[in-house]
C-alpha cells in the first residue's frame, strides 16, 4: 500500500501484502476513506472476511468457521433441542438402561450355569457330582424371560426414540424456516436459495439422526462403561489392568482421527453446497437453459459438482476406513492379554495372581466384550461428529444470527394515509460504501411520484428502504410523522402494495395467487379485483377459470397475463401507498396499455411511487424525483424540468435520440432480413 502527501514527489510505502490478503485491505482502504469522510471509525468485525483467520479456509459468505467453532457448545445447543420431548427421551433411555442392566446379569448367569450345571473336566476325568436339574431349568427360563423383556423394552424404547427423533427434526426444519423467512435481506441476499434449502432439509435431518442414533446411547453406553469396567475390576484388577492398558493410546488417536475427519467432512459439505447451489439455479432457469441450447453444457456443470461432492465424500469414508482398523485393532490388544493370562489362571500356572473356574473367565471375557462395545462406539463418534458438527454450525447460524432489521419493542400498528418524508437519508449495503446520499424529500398522500436516474444510482433502494427491506444508515423516513422503524413490519407491508417487472407467481391456482396477500377474501372480490386489473377475461378463457393452475413461477401464462394478476394481488390488497418497479418494462404496446388501465384504477386516492426505464409513462407524474450519483439531483414536474435543462433533460434526450436511431435502424434491418430470406 502506498501512500504520499500531494507536495512530495514521492510515494511511501506504510504496508505490503500478498495477493490472497488483496479483499481484505482492499475493504480497509474503504473503512479509511469512510472515516476520513464521516470521522465514524467501523469495527472490523462488521467486514465480511473472505477466509477464516484461524485456519485460513474460506467462509463463502458466512460469520463462523464451522472447523474452528466449539464443538462442545455446539453440542449442548443441539441436546437443548430435547427439551421438549424430555420425558419421551427419557423412557427411551430407561429402557436402554434397563436392557443393559439386563445384558449385564446375563455373563453372571452364564457363569453359574458352565460352573455348577456343565460338569468340566478335572484331572483328565469327568466330575460325578449331583446336577440339580430344577436349577438349571430355572436359570434357562429366566434367560428366556429376560429375552422376551428385552425384545418388549427395545419396541417401547424404538417408539420413543422415533417419536423425539421425528418431532425435534420438525421442530428444528420448522425454526430454520422460519428464521429465514425473518432474516433481513442483507442476510438473505448473502446466502443462496439452494444453501438455505439445504440448511432447513439436509443439515437439519443430519442434526434429527444424530440425536436419535447417538443423544441417547451417549447417557447409556458412558453408564454401561462405568459399570462395566467396575465389576472387571472387582472381579480381578490384575485383568482389569491389561484391559484398559491400550486405552490412552487410543484416546489419543481418537482425537487425531476426529480432526482429520473434520477437515474431510467440512471439505465434503462445501462440495454439496456447491451441488445445491447449481442443480436449484439450472432448474429454476431451465427455460433459459432450453432457449438457449446449453443443455449438454448444463449437464456436464452438474457432472462436474456431482463428482466433485462424490469425490469428497467418497475420500472421506476411504481415510475413516484407513484410520478407524488401526484404533481397533489397538483397543483390543487387551483383550489378547486377558485371555492368555485368564487361561494361565484357569490351568493353575500363576499361582501368584490366583485361580479362576472356567466359568468366571468366560464371564471375565464376556464383560470385556462388553466393555469394548461402548469404547467402539466412543471411537465411532468422531465420525459422526465431525459429520454432524458441520451442519450443526451451519444450522445454528442461521438461527442465532441477529435480525438487521427489527421491531423496536414498542413499535406500533399504523392506519397509514400515505405522506412519506426522506430525511437526510443515507444507506449503503456496507456502511462504508453508501449507495444513497443526504436524500430528503417529501411525498404527499394521494400522489404520483416518479423516480428516474441512471441505472446503477439507488432508485430500487429507495424502495427497499421504504419497504424497510433494509434500515438506514443515517437519517429518518417517516411516513404520516412517524419514524418507520416505529411502526412494525406487518402493519407497514400489509399496507404498501407492489408490482415488480418480474412478477412472481407461486405453485398453485390463479385464485390462490390473486388472494396471496388477502387469504381470506370472497371470490365476488377477487373478480372485481381482476376486472379493475383487465384481468377477467383472459382468467374465465383459462381451462379451468380461476382454477388453472398456473405452473412454476406462472410459466404456463404469458408476461403480460402474468402481470395483470399481480395487479389483480395488489388491487385486493387494496394497499395505501403503491410501489411500481418498472411494471411495464418488457411488454408490449397494446398489452401494456391494458396494464397500465389497470395501474390507473390502482393508483387512484393512493400515495403511488414508480420506477420505470421509459421515462415517457412518468411524464404525467406529479412529481418526479432525479438521482445521480446517489443524490437527489432535482425534484418537481415534466415540464419544470424540461425547462430547467439539467439531470432530467439530459435523460429525456438521450432516450429520444436512442429511440431516433433505433427507428431508423429498423427498415434497414427488415430490408436485410427479407433479402437474406429470398437467397
Amino acid at each position: 500500500m502506498m501512500v504520499g502527501r500531494h507536495d512530495d514527489t514521492d510515494d511511501k510505502c506504510i504496508c505490503s501484502f500478498t495477493q490472497d490478503n488483496f479483499i481484505a485491505f482492499a475493504e480497509l482502504c474503504k473503512l479509511l476513506n469512510h472515516y476520513l469522510t464521516t470521522g465514524l471509525f467501523i469495527e472490523k468485525s462488521t467486514i465480511d472476511e473472505p477466509k477464516c483467520p484461524k485456519c485460513g479456509l474460506p467462509l463463502d459468505g458466512y460469520s463462523e468457521c464451522p472447523y474452528c467453532a466449539s464443538k462442545v457448545k455446539v453440542f449442548m445447543k443441539i441436546f437443548k433441542r430435547v427439551g421438549p420431548y424430555k420425558k419421551a427421551f427419557g423412557i427411551a433411555i430407561l429402557c436402554t438402561i434397563i436392557t443393559e442392566i439386563i445384558e449385564v446379569i446375563k455373563p453372571y448367569i452364564n457363569r453359574y450355569i458352565i460352573d455348577d450345571y456343565v460338569i468340566p473336566v478335572q484331572d483328565g476325568t469327568l466330575s460325578t457330582g449331583d446336577v440339580s436339574m430344577s436349577g438349571f431349568a430355572l436359570l434357562c427360563v429366566f434367560l428366556f424371560i429376560s429375552v422376551i423383556i428385552t425384545t418388549i423394552l427395545d419396541r417401547i424404547n424404538l417408539k420413543n426414540s422415533y417419536y423425539v427423533s421425528l418431532n425435534l427434526g420438525q421442530d428444528l426444519r420448522q425454526d430454520v424456516f422460519d428464521k429465514t423467512l425473518d432474516l433481513s435481506m442483507s442476510s438473505v441476499s448473502k446466502k443462496t436459495a439452494g444453501e438455505l434449502i439445504s440448511r432447513v432439509s439436509n443439515d437439519a435431518n443430519k442434526i434429527q439422526s444424530f440425536i436419535t442414533d447417538n443423544g441417547k446411547n451417549a447417557v447409556v453406553r458412558i453408564l454401561s462403561l462405568v459399570i462395566v469396567a467396575i465389576i472387571l475390576f472387582v472381579m480381578n484388577w490384575r485383568l482389569a489392568l491389561m484391559v484398559i492398558l491400550p486405552l490412552p493410546f487410543v484416546a489419543i488417536l481418537v482425537k487425531k482421527i476426529g480432526d482429520i475427519m473434520h477437515k474431510y467432512f467440512s471439505r465434503s459439505w462445501r462440495f454439496s453446497n456447491a451441488h445445491s447451489r447449481l442443480l436449484h439455479d439450472t432448474l429454476n432457469g431451465i427455460r433459459v437453459v432450453k432457449s438457449c441450447g446449453t443443455e449438454k453444457a448444463e449437464a456436464k456443470k452438474y457432472e462436474k459438482a456431482s463428482g466433485a461432492w462424490a469425490k469428497a465424500a467418497s475420500k472421506a469414508e476411504v481415510v475413516w476406513n484407513l484410520l478407524n482398523p488401526i484404533s481397533d485393532f489397538v483397543l483390543v490388544i487387551g483383550n489378547y492379554f486377558v485371555v492368555f493370562f485368564g487361561a494361565r489362571m484357569v490351568l493353575g500356572l500363576m499361582p501368584q495372581w490366583g485361580t479362576m473356574t472356567l466359568g468366571e473367565l468366560t464371564q471375565f471375557t464376556s464383560y470385556v466384550s462388553m466393555l469394548y462395545t461402548p469404547l467402539r462406539w466412543l471411537i465411532q463418534l468422531p465420525k459422526s461428529i465431525a459429520d454432524v458438527s458441520v451442519s450443526a454450525s451451519k444450522v445454528f447460524e442461521i438461527l442465532e444470527e441477529e435480525t438487521d432489521v427489527r421491531d423496536s419493542s414498542d413499535c406500533v400498528d399504523l392506519d397509514i394515509q400515505g405522506d412519506i418524508e426522506f430525511d437526510h437519508v443515507y444507506f449503503g449495503y456496507k456502511v462504508y460504501n453508501p449507495v444513497l446520499k443526504d436524500i430528503s424529500c417529501k411525498l404527499e398522500k394521494g400522489k404520483m411520484y416518479g423516480i428516474v436516474g441512471h441505472s446503477g444510482v439507488g432508485k430500487s433502494t429507495m424502495i427497499n428502504l421504504i419497504l424497510r427491506l433494509y434500515d438506514v444508515t443515517q437519517g429518518e423516513i417517516r411516513i404520516d410523522g412517524v419514524n418507520i422503524k416505529d411502526i412494525s413490519q406487518q402493519s407497514l407491508r400489509s399496507q404498501v402494495g407492489v408490482v415488480l417487472q418480474e412478477t412472481y407467481l407461486f405453485e398453485g391456482s390463479v385464485l390462490d395467487n390473486i388472494t396471496y396477500a388477502k387469504p381470506d377474501a370472497t371470490f365476488e372480490e377477487v373478480v372485481q379485483a381482476a376486472k379493475v386489473a383487465h384481468a377477467h377475461e383472459f382468467i374465465t378463457k383459462l381451462p379451468d377459470g380461476y382454477n388453472t393452475r398456473v405452473g412454476s413461477k406462472g410459466y404456463t401464462l404469458s408476461g403480460g397475463e402474468r402481470q395483470r394478476i399481480a395487479i389483480s394481488r395488489a388491487i385486493l390488497h387494496d394497499p395505501k401507498i403503491i410501489i411500481l418497479d418498472e411494471a411495464t418494462a418488457s411488454l408490449d404496446t397494446e398489452t401494456e396499455r391494458q396494464i397500465q388501465e389497470g395501474l390507473n384504477e390502482l393508483c387512484k386516492g393512493r400515495t403511488t411511487i414508480a420506477i420505470a426505464h421509459r421515462l415517457s409513462t412518468l411524464s404525467h407524474a406529479d412529481q418526479l424525483i432525479v438521482l445521480n450519483k446517489g443524490r437527489l439531483a432535482e425534484m418537481g414536474t415534466h415540464d419544470e424540468l424540461m425547462r430547467k435543462q439539467g439531470v432530467y433533460y439530459s435523460l429525456v434526450m438521450a432516450q429520444r435520440q436512442t429511440t431516433k436511431m433505433k427507428k431508423v435502424n429498423q427498415p434497414a434491418t427488415i430490408t436485410g432480413q427479407l433479402a437474406e430470406a429470398t437467397k
